[in-house]
Parts: C-alpha cells; sequence; structure tokens
C-alpha cells in the first residue's frame, strides 16, 4: 500500500482501453439511432469533432444494429463537443440522446441508470 501523501500513478495499467477511455471522458453514448445508421455515417458525422479512436454499434439480431452506439474520441474535448452539438437533437430522421460515458464505480451488479447520464 501506498501512504495517502503519494499521488496516484500517472497511468493504471491494470485498466483495460475502454475503461481507461471512461475515466478519461472519451467515450460517447448515443441512443436512439435510426436502424438506417451505419458505422460509417457515425464516423463521418462525429469524427468532424476530433479522431475516433473507437466506434461501437452493436449488432441487433434480425435489426442492423440495436439502435445505440459507443464512439471513443482521442481526446476528452472532442467527446465534449460531439455531446454538446448532438444530444436530443435529431439524427438521420431520429431525436437522439448523445452523453458522454460515466465511469463504473464498485463492484456490484444491480440496476441503475446513472452510467449513461439517466437515473
Amino acid at each position: 500500500l501506498r501512504p495517502s501523501s503519494d499521488p496516484a500513478p500517472p497511468f493504471d495499467f491494470s485498466m483495460n482501453a475502454s475503461a481507461r477511455a471512461d475515466d478519461e471522458g472519451r467515450k460517447i453514448f448515443i441512443g436512439g439511432l435510426s436502424f438506417d445508421c451505419r458505422e460509417d455515417d457515425l464516423r463521418a458525422d462525429f469524427g468532424k469533432f476530433g479522431e475516433l479512436e473507437d466506434v461501437q454499434l452493436p449488432m441487433g439480431g434480425d435489426k442492423p444494429h440495436k439502435g445505440f452506439a459507443f464512439l471513443t474520441y482521442c481526446k476528452a474535448e472532442s467527446a465534449t463537443d460531439a455531446t454538446k452539438e448532438h444530444h436530443q437533437r435529431n439524427y438521420m430522421g431520429r431525436e437522439i440522446t448523445c452523453k458522454i460515458v460515466e465511469p463504473r464505480r464498485g463492484g456490484g451488479g444491480g440496476g441503475g441508470g446513472d452510467r449513461y447520464g439517466g437515473g
């Protein structure tokens, strides 16, 4: 154990890249997407705010995808700019939710909608 006066290490190697992006405010959640939306659309339209590190558009079985996506930017400022521009705005014919992903805290399961800004 480190004494409480020691600063935290600059980089936590035990964290995976996704959790690190959550902690750094670089990942956004987009909900309410049109089923016509494709990964290329997201990269083109949301890439205007900064370089995208990753785009996740989960598949939806009999649908092209599940209607939501996670985008990870290289810089937190880009994620903030994208959410300011797109939250509760029309995108491809639907009003979308666009929020910064909040880091997971604790190890418990359970529900709760606060991870994506709801709640």
